[in-house]
């Protein structure tokens, strides 16, 4: 057997610029005979740094999810502990030694090393040294544009998720427990279910937005709310779905992961909870009438039901 294919990136999102890449270093992998390995980081170095434009895409458990459809093994290194490393010591401590690699594949914009000291050019004279092969991929481009996580950052910010489902290969998405809420949706006749989400994770524009929601291996039509609920003087920010099913049973406890399809409308603020409620009833018939541009056949389901 060959030694293992180092899939190298933070991958966060896990969109059509990784896939790419993980792609080249599956075909690397098949033709060595080793093993396709992602090697990622906990947390992304911006992240870690705090920088706030910084936000995840994706909760880690669901990024290293979405990596295993394509390696054979993801491996997930405490940025903490090698944010110091020099180059060299990354590539013939972590890269030949610990993971013991035959052969690297990154982007041509990998920067790597404390201070991101170390780019391409440095990675191949090392790798050169150790008898690592080195596989370099030019980004992806869609419309243009390299396909990049900030790219769709800006997108979602905005509300565009269809042209972030485009970048993604997949949906956008949002996973967490449903917990108690004030039950207002409930007394205004749209029940829904109050998810806790990871506060490290980017949140969309605030505004009501198509979906399809995941639990237990069930599955409905939702939509889902984003915002601080002005019409009630909200603060915090809250994410609520309602189902176009009803559940046979209470959702709390219960973990649900949203993908969502397009932007009905921006939040805004109603005088008064009557008319809140008409616009209410005005998504629930835009939402049932779009049901046949989302297919359930280009959604996987996350829980495999």
């Amino acid at each position: 057997m060959g030694r293992d294919v180092i899939a190298m990136g933070t991958f966060d999102g896990v969109h059509r610029g990784h896939q790419s890449l993980l792609a080249a270093a599956r075909e690397c992998a098949d033709r060595t005979g080793g093993r396709c390995v992602a090697y990622t980081f906990d947390v992304p170095p911006r992240a870690f740094a705090g920088d706030a434009s910084a936000r995840l895409l994706l909760p880690p458990a669901t990024k290293r999810r979405l990596l295993g459809v394509w390696v054979d093994h993801v491996a997930e290194a405490p940025f903490r502990e090698l944010r110091d490393l020099a180059p060299d010591e990354f590539v013939t401590r972590v890269l030949a030694h610990d993971l013991d690699a035959g052969a690297v594949v990154v982007g041509t914009s990998f920067r790597f090393g404390k201070d991101r000291s170390g780019d391409v050019s440095t990675l191949g004279r090392l790798s050169r040294d150790v008898g690592l092969e080195l596989v370099l991929l030019p980004p992806l481009r869609v419309g243009g544009e390299p396909v990049s996580s900030t790219r769709i950052r800006a997108l979602l910010e905005a509300g565009n998720v269809a042209e972030a489902r485009e970048l993604l290969g997949r949906p956008p998405l949002l996973r967490g427990d449903a917990v108690p809420g004030d039950a207002i949706g409930r007394t205004l006749g749209f029940p829904t279910a109050n998810l806790r989400l990871d506060p490290r994770i980017l949140r969309p524009r605030d505004g009501i937005y198509l979906s399809r929601a995941y639990y237990d291996g069930l599955r409905s039509l939702a939509l889902t709310y984003c915002g601080r609920r002005p019409s009630l003087r909200g603060a915090s920010p809250r994410c609520e779905v309602h189902l176009l099913e009803t559940p046979a049973r209470d959702l709390q406890g219960t973990t649900l992961e949203v993908h969502l399809y397009s932007l009905l409308r921006p939040d805004c603020a109603f005088p008064t909870l009557a008319e809140l409620r008409t616009q209410m009833e005005e998504d629930l018939q835009q939402a049932r009438a779009a049901t046949v541009l989302f297919p359930e056949a280009m959604d996987p389901d996350p829980f495999g039901g």
